[in-house]
């Protein structure tokens, strides 16, 4: 247990602030042993992973020799609809200031979604036995989870057109 040679990471980055999260990629980067890292953060996956592998919903997980760019074109070939909404590349100082706006509101939003959470989670320990209370407190964890991910996806597009 003094030298570890296998990290197991399932979503490592959320919740981290900017430069926390550099820290954290410069660490993995120069990581010597094996990860298994489990993550929506596209610049985290290309930085410091050697091998890419989906699960494309057939029940099999996929090696993705091309990394996320295989992905989004095996995506596109499946479900054109969804990367036509990805939003395409902007260049130019004003897309760049818009941008890292954009990414304080979300960074702002996903804070208050993040302390919602934490109070559901406490309110749900209190509840007890409350079965009724418990299933309204589950759902509404559920809402504001879906919420989180969906603002996270949207938080890593807008850090991608930051820079």
């Amino acid at each position: 247990m003094d030298e570890p040679n296998v990290l197991l990471l399932d979503e490592p980055t959320n919740d981290l602030d900017i430069d926390t999260l550099q820290q954290l990629e410069d660490l993995l980067d120069s990581w010597a042993g094996t990860m298994v890292v489990v993550s929506h953060d596209r610049y985290l996956v290309e930085r410091v992973c050697d091998t890419v592998v989906a699960l494309l919903g057939d029940g099999r997980i996929t090696h993705l020799v091309g990394g996320i760019d295989e992905y989004l074109r095996r995506l596109a070939e499946t479900q054109p609809a969804a990367v036509a909404a990805a939003p395409t590349v902007i260049s130019g100082a004003a897309e760049q200031r818009n941008a890292r706006k954009t990414l304080a509101r979300l960074e702002r939003r996903l804070e208050t979604l993040n302390t919602r959470i934490k109070r559901l989670n406490e309110e749900m320990a209190e509840a007890g036995a409350d079965a009724d209370r418990l299933t309204e407190l589950d759902t509404q964890l559920r809402t504001v989870r879906t919420e989180q991910e969906e603002l996270e996806e949207q938080w890593l597009t807008a850090a991608e057109l930051a820079g």
